[in-house]
């Protein structure tokens, strides 16, 4: 998947039912965002963008790399 035209290899996403959407790049990851937040599969990750609220984001869980800024504006290609 890209994201902005960045490519992605992560699996799953972290998702706190609003408008956090954190990417999932290892276990730790996962061991920390499975604490407070639905862990979804990537696939579904550009419907929830689309149903979240207007405040969305897409990072990684490491806060290291920013997918789609606040408000921004997000094109995935599978």
């Amino acid at each position: 998947m890209k994201i902005n035209g960045e490519t992605i290899t992560a699996k799953q996403f972290a998702y706190d039912g609003c408008h956090k959407i954190y990417l999932i790049e290892d276990g730790e990851d996962y061991e920390e965002a499975k604490c407070g937040y639905d862990i979804l599969p990537i696939g579904l990750l550009r419907a929830k963008f689309y149903d979240s609220c207007g405040l969305q984001f897409i990072s990684n869980w490491k806060l290291t790399k920013r997918y789609v800024e606040q408000f921004g504006k997000a094109d995935f290609e599978l």
